[in-house]
């Protein structure tokens, strides 16, 4: 009869032969920073001069190549899985193996990956490529309310955004509508679309190009053709803070006040903090004055007697959004928002504010 040593014996044997037919699975990557930070996760490969990269912490992570390379992990050896020592060879390995010096990061060289891991991303490459190079999402929002009171309160947003290289684009649109014991109190539109250019990892320039229609406020178009420089004042992995000006000019039509195209000077902030992978608040604000807005907006003949509020033309906007993601594509936002307008004939429809939940499907 066998020993129980042998039996043994044949057990790791049959152990060692099974473990040569399973499947090696994808080793892991890191993504490394010239701070000396590092993320593990999975490199899903690059959108201009940005390295695309999935943390199962952080989720979808988009890094600058100039300030992080692709270092692959290497697989944990059969031995070890074993409990066999490793072999010298094993033990002059350091833990991680980078491909190239921390001081000057370059992109990611495909030819530095082994022949039976460099399959893997070139397999991935066709499907990232069919994929849309825009990301965003569409925002629903309904609330009715009967009984003593009736009230009905409808949104639409939509937002994409698209990176090539040192370029930004940012396209928004809105439409909402509310009704209150028969009187509505909200019919209005707007939409516009922004382009950021980096120069470094602070100073950008941006455009933005944008239209207004608000049945309440009495405004039946409103053109703003802006132009302005920003300067990021803090930027890592979760916060991102982007302060900036510049110049605007504005063309609006609105029911009992002269039509007229001016200048408007601008400011803008805008903030995102990512608390974890699913959670993120987007805050930004917007203030604009414009110092000849007095004399350009004045009252209309034959119209009640009005008068611009003494202060001109200025304006402002604020918006805060957290929202909090139940999947992938799925998110829900609670939004607060500001808006304050000078240039309106009614007085009672020159501020507006509201809170408003919304589900979200991101594309």
């Amino acid at each position: 009869m066998p020993t129980d040593r042998a039996r043994l014996s044949c057990a790791c044997l049959a152990f060692l032969t099974a473990l040569a037919f399973v499947p090696c699975s994808h080793a892991l990557e890191m993504l490394h920073f010239r701070n000396g930070d590092k993320i593990t996760g999975a490199y899903l490969g690059r959108e201009g001069n940005l390295l695309v990269f999935r943390s199962p912490l952080l989720g979808e992570l988009r890094v600058v190549d100039t300030e992080a390379v692709i270092i692959e992990l290497p697989e944990t050896p059969v031995e070890a899985l074993v409990g066999l020592p490793p072999t010298s060879h094993d033990r002059g390995l350091p833990e991680i193996t980078p491909v190239r010096p921390s001081s000057a990061i370059p992109p990611p060289i495909p030819d530095a990956k082994s022949p039976a891991t460099a399959q893997a991303p070139a397999a991935a490459k066709p499907a990232l490529a069919r994929r849309s190079p825009w990301k965003g999402k569409v925002e629903f929002g309904f609330q009715q309310q009967g009984g003593r009171e009736d009230a009905l309160n409808a949104s639409i947003r939509a937002d994409a955004n698209l990176t090539r290289g040192r370029d930004n684009y940012v396209a928004t649109g809105r439409a909402l509508y509310g009704k209150n014991t028969g009187r509505t109190n909200a019919d209005s539109s707007d939409a516009s679309l922004r382009w950021r250019r980096n120069y470094g990892d602070r100073v950008f320039t941006q455009t933005i190009t944008s239209f207004v229609r608000d049945e309440i406020r009495g405004i039946n178009q409103n053109w703003e053709q802006n132009v302005g420089v920003g300067y990021r004042l803090h930027e890592n992995l979760r916060h991102t803070l982007n302060i900036g000006g510049g110049v605007t000019t504005q063309f609006r039509d609105s029911r009992g006040l002269a039509r007229g195209t001016f200048g408007l000077i601008e400011i803008f902030q805008d903030y995102k903090i990512d608390f974890n992978s699913r959670l993120t608040l987007l805050q930004n604000t917007v203030a604009q004055y414009s110092p000849d807005g007095q004399g350009a907006f004045t009252v209309v003949p034959n119209q009640p007697a009005r008068t611009t509020n003494g202060g001109g033309n200025y304006k402002l906007r604020f918006n805060t959004t957290l929202q909090g993601k139940v999947s992938e594509r799925i998110s829900m936002n609670i939004r607060y928002e500001y808006e304050f307008d000078s240039a309106v004939f009614a007085r009672d429809a020159e501020s507006d504010q509201r809170i408003t939940s919304s589900l979200a499907y991101a594309f």
